[in-house]
């Protein structure tokens, strides 16, 4: 066992769930490197760690963005520095990171030129962001079911927005949460069945805490930005 698996053995780090699938597919898809050197990731909004850890065991040398009071004390051994994204000056040096992430982030920032300048300010020339954020298009009937979103967007206008920014060769492409898709793109065409299904059966109980992964996100699409410096 490596370092990472002993001291993240918690079942909510495990390598089999959905976090470190998604940390490797977006590695392998969009961050591979040829060069010896451990590259820098910057993963904003970095939370409970979930996208630190399956960076850092990907072979990254990981930094985080967010509320340090949100972090759990597990990841002290992580540099996390706290910042307002909105209004402050990320507290990392110019063309810092090899590699920009961010996922779940911007459909809660108002500000988001201070997002995308910043962004663009930390990384490197050459360097690569991803960021996602949910799908207007897919996820308008619940979009404001979370109180704390504040901007919705198409794959359309978070194209311009990252264009417009600075950001070139950016690709904006629909994205599901489901990880055997992603080897598997053949198996598209059933996802487009199920998606037909009531927004009911998303759902095993009336709270709707318990979540029929399948069905949810087969109807729940993404958005899944990738820009260049």
């Amino acid at each position: 066992m490596n370092y990472l698996d002993i001291i993240y053995p918690q079942e909510e780090y495990a390598e089999h769930l959905y976090p470190q699938k998604l940390c490797n597919y977006i590695s392998n898809t969009y961050f591979h490197t040829d060069t010896l050197v451990k590259s820098k990731l910057l993963d904003i909004g970095s939370g409970r760690g979930n996208h630190l850890i399956g960076f850092a065991r990907c072979g990254y040398d990981v930094f985080g963005l967010d509320k340090r009071k949100e972090c759990i004390e597990v990841l002290d051994n992580f540099i996390i520095k706290e910042c307002d994204i909105e209004k402050e000056c990320f507290p990392y040096d110019n063309e810092f990171f090899d590699w920009v992430f961010s996922k779940s982030v911007l459909e809660h920032v108002a500000n988001t030129d201070n997002f995308m300048n910043e962004s663009l300010r930390v990384l490197k020339p050459g360097g690569k962001i991803v960021f996602m954020t949910p799908a207007w298009e897919s996820q308008y009937k619940f979009f404001w079911d979370d109180y704390t979103h504040v901007k919705p967007y198409t794959r359309k206008s978070l194209q311009n927005t990252i264009r417009m920014l600075g950001f070139k060769n950016v690709e904006v492409s629909y994205f599901l949460q489901l990880p055997f898709l992603w080897e598997h793109r053949y198996l598209e065409s059933i996802t487009k069945v199920i998606a037909l299904l009531p927004d009911s059966l998303k759902w095993r109980n009336k709270e709707q805490s318990d979540a029929r992964k399948l069905i949810r996100f087969s109807k729940e699409k993404m958005l899944l930005a990738v820009g260049e410096k």
